[in-house]
């Protein structure tokens, strides 16, 4: 036989067309890929990382503009408190900016110990229980302290060029809160008018730590930063107080420099606004440089993308060249599996080649055969032949060995069928008697129910004539109604069509009905109901709820109707979830104060009504005034 490339394997064929070297170069650049990923998290990280030192940088200037305030304060400048208050909401301001923009993947920050006192030192300087030196000692631990969490932030994750200008900008700030110190002693200081041994050696000490910090800074800064922060040093507030600073006695009883508080206050004030300024611009470069790294990486990242990508179309064409050859034996299986799948067994797969295509047309094609010879024994059986032959090929013939178990299955669930079938028909006459034998006894004992309850309205009616006091005849009258609402739910059960549920639209008719004709109200009260259609209850719901109703109805016709010729009662019942309704009742009578409705919660109606709504799970809400009273009832069928 003449060998041919077409009658090699179909992975042979992928193997030496595009061969190993495809798969190194798409594994190499998918290393590329990676690495790119990885370089562009990590620059998004430290933009992140950036914005959040942004927001930190913010509360320590809120921090020491406080301070400022406070020591201002304490040291009798003209200080309203609105400020105080406005410095206080801008720092809770910056304080909410930083915890709203934690993100897990840049992590947590970690607020000072001491924040948690931050509102009592505000309360003691506002009630002047402090003073200004020990305020002025209380902030600078906050400041220090959002300064180390600043600090810790800014070398998590940092890459060098992003570090060094970093360290730059803390130097800046380190700067800053000694300032903040140096402003906040020196105006305690022109206060008192002196200074003391301890408040020249902190003065000294806070301008050395100064220094320094303005010496790493200058050292470390981009030159737009450094440049906009000499620009500064040239102003007048900047210059008077870098010659205070300067001039700080060094030894104890020389007399200070003759500037009023008020006025060094301000000064310091106005030289750590520009010293903010400075640092925004600061940060402003810091957040810019690692957005412009984090763009380079995207682009980066995009074009090694973009070659995969090349590559991955690349060999698309070339399979989609070499699958040509067995594309028509593959669309000639798939016409003959859908051919198969709409019951059609005509269907045949024509062997064009001897490879693997070849040998899946042919194994289709003797699977097709096979299918034929089964359906035509399944189709006999259908009909009822059970002794038709079914042809097994072997212990693997799952399909033909199912077919002959279920020929004699069949065959033995015919017999068992037919004599299942006149028992079931027997046990069927049985059950039939006796549901209606049942039927007649439920609806029996509802019958008997009703007669011995009327037959107890009757006895109190009868009672109640021989009762000369009015108040006991009303209670009679009372229990009768009672005894009358429970027998109209027995007579409406055994003359329905059901036995153990009720249709409360039509209870309701009748039930008023009743109670119009017992009051001897007649046509004088009308009433309408909103109730939804076929709303029906079981025998254990509807003997409370006819007992509330019964209540309800009979105290507007005796108290809120008294003395009227007319009256109007609206009713609403809605279901609002599985086993849960919404009762409405409002009378337009003359209503009930709250202190009326206070006094009748001990009475037997109200009483009998709470027991009823907590026997439904429920509760209930009354609602009295000039235009009538208006019961909310929300219960639970049982």
């Amino acid at each position: 036989m003449r060998w041919r490339f077409a009658d090699l394997p179909i992975p042979t064929k992928f193997l030496i067309t595009l061969g190993i070297p495809v798969l190194g170069m798409v594994l190499l650049i998918g290393k590329q890929v990676d690495s790119s990923i990885k370089r562009r998290d990590v620059l998004q990280y430290i933009r992140d990382q950036s914005a959040r030192i942004a927001l930190l940088s913010e509360v320590v200037h809120a921090l020491q503009h406080e301070q400022l305030m406070s020591v201002g304060a304490l040291c009798g400048l003209q200080v309203r408190p609105m400020e105080l208050e406005l410095m206080a909401s801008r720092t809770d301001e910056a304080l909410r900016a930083v915890r709203s923009a934690v993100r897990p993947e840049v992590g947590a920050t970690r607020e000072p110990a001491g924040l948690a006192g931050l509102q009592v030192l505000r309360q003691r300087v506002a009630e002047r229980r402090i003073g200004p030196r020990e305020a002025a000692n209380e902030y600078q631990g906050l400041v220090e302290g959002w300064l180390d969490e600043l600090g810790r932030q800014g070398k998590v994750a940092l890459d060098p060029e992003t570090k060094d200008r970093f360290y730059a900008h803390l130097s800046l700030l380190n700067a800053k809160l000694w300032m903040g110190r140096i402003g906040a002693g020196l105006t305690v200081a022109l206060s008192q008018g002196a200074l003391t041994p301890g408040m020249e050696s902190s003065l000294a000490a806070s301008t050395a730590q100064y220094q320094t910090n303005i010496l790493l800074f200058e050292r470390d800064a981009p030159p737009d930063v450094l440049t906009a922060f000499q620009e500064m040093g040239h102003e007048g507030a900047m210059a008077l107080v870098g010659s205070m600073i300067s001039s700080i006695p060094e030894k104890r009883g020389e007399v200070l420099p003759d500037l009023p508080p008020g006025r060094w206050w301000a000064l310091v004030d106005e030289v750590l606004d520009g010293m903010r300024e400075v640092e925004v611009t600061s940060m402003h470069r810091i957040i810019e440089g690692t957005s412009a790294n984090l763009r380079d990486a995207e682009r980066r990242l995009f074009i090694v993308i973009a070659a995969l990508l090349g590559v991955i179309a690349a060999v698309a064409v070339m399979a989609l060249v070499m699958l040509k050859g067995i594309r028509r034996t593959v669309d000639d299986v798939r016409a003959a599996a859908q051919t198969l799948a709409n019951g059609d067994l005509r269907a045949n797969v024509p062997v064009t080649s001897n490879d693997e295509a070849g040998d899946m047309a042919r194994t289709f094609n003797l699977m097709i055969d096979n299918l034929r010879s089964h359906a035509a024994a399944a189709e006999a059986i259908g009909k009822g032949n059970y002794d038709t032959e079914v042809i097994v090929r072997g212990k693997q013939d799952v399909l033909g060995t199912a077919l002959a178990r279920m020929k004699a299955n069949l065959k033995a669930a015919r017999i068992r069928n037919e004599e299942q079938q006149l028992a079931l028909k027997a046990e069927k006459r049985k059950l039939e008697k006796a549901n209606e034998h049942i039927e007649v006894l439920i609806r029996e004992i509802h019958h008997r129910v009703k007669n011995n309850l009327q037959v107890i309205a009757s006895l109190l009616r009868l009672q109640s004539g021989n009762i000369e006091d009015d108040r006991l005849r009303d209670l009679f009258d009372q229990s009768q109604n009672r005894v009358t609402s429970m027998a109209l739910i027995h007579e409406k059960l055994y003359k329905g069509d059901e036995l153990a549920r009720l249709d409360l639209a039509a209870y309701l008719e009748e039930l008023f009905s009743e109670l119009v004709r017992v009051n001897d109200v007649r046509e004088s009260i009308s009433y309408g109901t909103e109730i939804d259609p076929g709303l029906t209850l079981e025998l254990n719901t509807m003997v409370p709820l006819g007992l509330i109703l019964n209540e309800l109805i009979t105290n507007s016709f005796k108290h809120a109707f008294r003395e009227r010729d007319k009256g109007h009662i609206e009713l609403a019942i809605h279901q609002v979830g599985e086993k849960e309704f919404d009762m409405r009742y409002v009378d337009d009578g003359v209503g009930m104060s709250m202190e009326r409705l206070g006094e009748d919660n001990d009475t037997l109606g109200v009483s009998l009504i709470e027991s009823l709504v907590e026997q439904l799970n429920g509760f209930m809400t009354v609602e009295g005034g000039s235009e009538g009273t208006a019961y909310h009832i929300r219960f639970r069928s049982r």
